[in-house]
């Protein structure tokens, strides 16, 4: 008997980036890195902001600033762990050109969405086909 895999292939998005370009690679219908991209879009659901009280100082000046770009900060850094473990290690860096950006993490997050729908549409047809789907 002889057995040929089927490789997919990978969903490519070209990334211009400041003039330099680079490419992120990903199987949305890899079970891995399903479970990586719904994880973290529940881990984002269950993301709690830090509580802040602002402080005044001598003068009467709040810190309330300071203590809302530091939890933006932490924030960052929380979505661009999840998104360098779906991605690859760095890939939240290039996204944010070195940069400490949510924005860019979540705006490319929802551009990638719909692979990962198609790739659930696609995957539930072929298991459940009536002819030659394997839940038959």
């Amino acid at each position: 008997m002889k057995f040929t895999v089927n490789t997919p292939k990978p969903v490519v998005i070209d990334l211009d980036v400041n003039g330099k370009h680079h490419s992120i690679e990903f199987y949305p219908t890899d079970v891995t890195v399903r479970r990586k991209f719904y994880e973290a879009y529940e881990e984002l659901k269950a993301y709690k902001p830090k509580d802040i009280t602002p402080k005044l100082d001598k003068n009467g000046v709040s810190n309330a600033e300071l203590e809302n770009a530091r939890e933006l900060e932490r924030f960052t850094k929380f979505l661009a762990e999840r998104f360098d473990g779906i991605f690859g290690e760095g890939t939240a860096n290039i996204v944010m050109d070195g940069h400490t950006d949510p924005l860019e993490l979540t705006r490319f997050m929802a551009e990638v969405a719909h692979f990962f729908k198609e790739a659930t549409q696609q995957l539930v047809a072929e298991y459940t086909a009536p002819e030659s789907g394997v839940m038959e």
